[in-house]
């Protein structure tokens, strides 16, 4: 049996435009996005990691390396735990009337299939996956995921059995924490979710 804390932390705010879709596309945070994970610092001193992953894109990678450096541990990469891809409207800077209004209905059905963008079930699947990989594969007490929003509310949406159509009630700000207990003899534990990102 094995039990340990797991943390997932969302990356913090980005240098892309207001609006934007980023799942596939590499932004990097911005200075407002680096002090927003710097708040998180006195978690990770409370509760230092034991075993640390990210996706490969810059927003998250780029923190999971310099807290796994920090922690003297391990970081482990992988492409399969981006962020869904928004097919025609990633990294796009302006959107149609159109594409407007498909992607207020794919919001409203996220089992949608419009616009390209990558099917939940496949998005879903494909992170879920990636993430059992490193769990079953990593060491320690304290094991932290660095991660995306949409992400963060598949893996959630899945571990506690719920249906797609409560995805809105999982909502993670630009730096939230989300805690759970681990055991894998029994689904995991909701310990809290904290969107109360404070700066210094």
């Amino acid at each position: 049996m094995s039990s340990f804390r797991l943390t997932l932390l969302r990356h913090g705010a980005t240098t892309a435009p207001a609006g934007m879709l980023i799942g596939h596309s590499d932004w990097p945070l911005s200075a407002l996005g680096v002090q927003q994970l710097a708040s998180r610092a006195e978690h990770f001193a409370r509760f230092p990691p034991s075993s640390v992953a990210s996706s490969d894109l810059c927003r998250c990678a780029d923190s999971a390396q310099q807290l796994a450096a920090s922690a003297g541990v391990d970081c482990h990469i992988d492409s399969h735990l981006r962020e869904i891809h928004f097919g025609e409207l990633d990294g796009l800077a302006e959107r149609s009337p159109a594409q407007q209004i498909a992607l207020a209905l794919w919001q409203q059905d996220l089992s949608a299939n419009s616009l390209g963008i990558e099917a939940w079930t496949d998005f879903s699947a494909r992170v879920a996956t990636a993430t059992q990989a490193w769990l079953k594969a990593g060491q320690g007490e304290h094991r932290v995921l660095i991660t995306h929003g949409g992400v963060a509310k598949a893996l959630l949406l899945d571990w506690l059995g719920l249906p797609l159509t409560r995805h809105n009630q999982l909502w993670l700000a630009h730096a939230g924490l989300i805690t759970l207990y681990w055991d894998d003899d029994y689904p995991p534990i909701l310990q809290g979710i904290d969107n109360d990102v404070r700066l210094a």
